[in-house]
């Protein structure tokens, strides 16, 4: 099996609600879907998030360059050539994320051709079923609260609440989940980098009388050393996110011993075989793995989903938000059941692609441009 064209399609979806966060308000996501084809006739799919579609389709035309005419399992040659060449080192971060969406596609067109998940090829699955965070949305204290309340309810055993926004009392909006929720699901807060070190020591200190389960990215990614700092201060675990985006960025938080759990996905690592790799070096140091998710369709949680299944490191309460689209890109649902959802065993990442879908939101995002 050959590949024998990329393309590249952007498209826009909206929000079921604005999604709020410590950098603002977000009503709709960005995405590029690419699409690998092969001389077998089967297509394989992948996602990139985005801020500008249009940057994203033409990087990723430029990577496609090394893909075509290789099997789409031949990852390792392929990210070795790119590497090589000098002009995507310039953007890491950024090429990393375009190549995401690149590099899932590829999985998803090899599982396909051979009638197998592509589970089969990060080492099998070790877990049948994948457990997922219930992500409370609002604007307020008490809206926060009456969601996660109501998915308490329904099984989940992990809630994630964003803190750090500005005009809003943490410890209020904290305390209003914690209450609401009772004390036996984990609870964890993400600042999103918004402090600084006594900063984030003080306001953790001031939070820990909640329970939190961890803090998330608490002082800014660059900073491994002061977050190694914060980490020594406080009695709750700390969690590295942006800080640890390549392996080298991921080795020195695990050789600075600067964080209890690594949150980490596909998106930020450059693909669904990188992904895999870290999560092996994190196990070595024996650190749990957390996934890490972005405003993204089910695509990527499919092929999350993948991964997921095979970490033996595994951490409870991965983080997921396709569900906070208004439309989905594919027929098949990814059935969560009290926070709980399968790992696919059909072919490929597991989905099919709904083309009817896809195309109200190319249309979408030539119409009205990025959100």
């Amino acid at each position: 099996m050959k590949i024998t064209a990329v393309t590249a399609t952007p498209i826009a979806l909206p929000l079921v609600q604005p999604f709020r966060w410590r950098s603002g308000v977000q009503a709709g996501v960005n995405l590029v879907l690419f699409a690998v084809e092969t001389d077998e006739g089967v297509t394989g799919y992948g996602e990139s998030i985005c801020e500008d579609p249009a940057a994203v389709v033409s990087y990723g035309r430029l990577m496609a360059r090394a893909f075509v005419g290789r099997s789409p399992g031949e990852i390792e040659a392929i990210l070795g050539g790119l590497w090589r060449d000098g002009r995507w080192r310039v953007v890491p971060r950024f090429s990393l994320q375009v190549l995401s969406g690149l590099e899932s596609a590829c999985w998803d067109a090899l599982g396909k051709g051979l009638g197998v998940p592509a589970s089969t090829f990060f080492g099998g699955r070790v877990h049948d079923e994948v457990d997922f965070m219930a992500f409370p949305q609002g604007d307020t204290a008490e809206e926060l609260a009456r969601e996660a309340a109501a998915l308490a309810a329904g099984g989940h055993r992990v809630v994630y609440i964003k803190v750090g926004r500005a005009h809003r009392d943490d410890v209020e909006v904290v305390g209003a989940v914690r209450n609401a929720i009772g004390p036996e699901p984990l609870l964890r807060v993400d600042p999103n980098e918004g402090w600084d070190v006594p900063g984030a020591v003080d306001a953790i200190r001031r939070l820990e009388v909640f329970d939190l389960d961890w803090v998330e990215q608490p002082v800014a990614a660059g900073n491994i050393a002061g977050l190694a700092r914060v980490r020594n201060s406080v009695e709750t675990k700390i969690a590295a996110d942006q800080a640890v985006h390549t392996t080298a960025e991921l080795r020195a938080v695990l050789e600075q011993e600067a964080a209890d759990a690594i949150v980490l996905g596909s998106h930020e690592s450059g693909g669904l075989w990188r992904w895999r790799q870290m999560a092996y070096l994190a196990e070595s140091y024996g650190i749990p793995m957390n996934r890490h998710a972005c405003p993204e369709s089910a695509i990527s949680t499919f092929a999350a989903l993948q991964v997921m299944g095979c970490l033996p490191n595994q951490t409870l309460g991965n983080q997921v938000m396709h569900h906070l689209l208004s439309e989905q890109l594919t027929t098949t649902p990814i059935e969560i059941v009290g926070g709980r959802a399968a790992v696919p065993t059909a072919p490929g990442l597991g989905f099919e692609i709904d083309r009817d879908a896809v195309e109200r939101a190319r249309e979408r995002a030539e119409r009205q441009g990025p959100y």
